[in-house]
């Protein structure tokens, strides 16, 4: 979620430094990235007869998509943590993946309450991660997790670029049958910090919603240049051991694909519909792309970080 500032509380400020990763080996990457956005827009300026989002828009940024096989909790962050330090001018990732076993993640400044040390405990099997980003506390377990990265302000400001990519992902989720709509604007603009509770405890601003559920959750960070936003589209994954089923009355504050849909698509199905809503909303020139040695590499040594006890636990109550 993304309240009055689940961005900026993830916000790491410029956080290469603090982890250690030099700007040195980065750059040539970054040259080479530079030069295949170029081509990409270039190609794709001429294949491309429909209209381009307006400028000012992302209309400029040339788009590559990701499809991840599963991978551990640890894995996923490092990627996506290495995509955003990885991010060059005039282009934008958008990575779609899954987990390889049930996991719970936190927050970057979420507090691991009483509540989830009993979860965890209840469930040995259950992985324990922390994110880079806000947000709080999601499990992760028949799910579709999409990412996306953009050079800081090629989307606006980050509460615009949040409001946009959840436009683009309804719009995705609309071509498969699913009413999905962006939660109005909050007088409050959110529904609290980091220690409010559970991730699908109540829809925030901007997140989406089928018929006042939420059926997705996301948050962000700024990570030196650019912008990191990662979410969860709930298939039929239970949120129910986080938070009561049920809620307001009987109506129950979260909702999956799998209680809209009498048949939930396929993940390629499901994978193509987001891509051609995102690049509705957001513009630009799209192609499915392929992972840099740079960027694993960088993403293996990230690894470290997001397995290490010091870093999931540090705010362990």
């Amino acid at each position: 979620m993304i309240g009055r500032t689940s961005a900026e509380r993830g916000d790491d400020g410029g956080g290469t430094g603090e982890l250690g990763v030099p700007e040195r080996g980065l750059t040539a990457q970054r040259r080479g990235r530079r030069d295949v956005a170029e081509e990409r827009r270039a190609g794709a300026r001429t294949r491309r007869g429909e209209a381009a989002a307006p400028k000012g828009e992302g209309s400029d940024l040339a788009w590559r998509i990701l499809l991840d096989d599963a991978c551990p909790g640890p894995v996923n962050m490092a990627r996506d943590h290495a995509l955003a330090l990885s991010a060059v001018a005039g282009a934008g990732t958008v990575r779609f993946y899954r987990w390889d076993c049930a996991a719970l993640s936190f927050g970057r400044n979420e507090p691991v309450t009483v509540a989830y040390r009993r979860l965890l405990r209840e469930r040995p099997s259950l992985e324990a991660v922390r994110r880079p980003t806000g947000g709080r506390a999601v499990i992760h377990d028949g799910e579709l997790t999409y990412s996306v990265v953009a050079p800081l302000r090629a989307l606006g400001s980050l509460r615009d670029a949040y409001r946009r990519i959840n436009e683009g992902l309804s719009d995705g989720l609309r071509r498969l049958g699913v009413d999905a709509r962006c939660a109005d604007e909050r007088a409050d603009g959110g529904i609290g910090g980091p220690a409010a509770g559970p991730c699908f405890f109540e829809a925030a601003s901007g997140e989406i919603v089928v018929d006042g559920c939420k059926l997705a959750g996301s948050a962000q960070a700024r990570m030196g240049a650019a912008m990191l936003q990662h979410g969860s589209i709930l298939l039929a994954a239970d949120q129910s051991a986080l938070l009561g089923r049920k809620a307001n009355g009987g109506r129950a504050r979260f909702v999956t694909m799998a209680d809209v849909l009498e048949a939930p698509p396929s993940w390629g199905r499901m994978t193509d519909a987001l891509a051609q809503g995102l690049e509705r909303r957001l513009g630009g020139a799209w192609s499915r792309g392929a992972w840099s040695e740079g960027e694993l590499a960088l993403a293996a040594r990230l690894e470290d970080r997001y397995r290490s006890p010091e870093w999931t636990w540090r705010r362990a109550h």
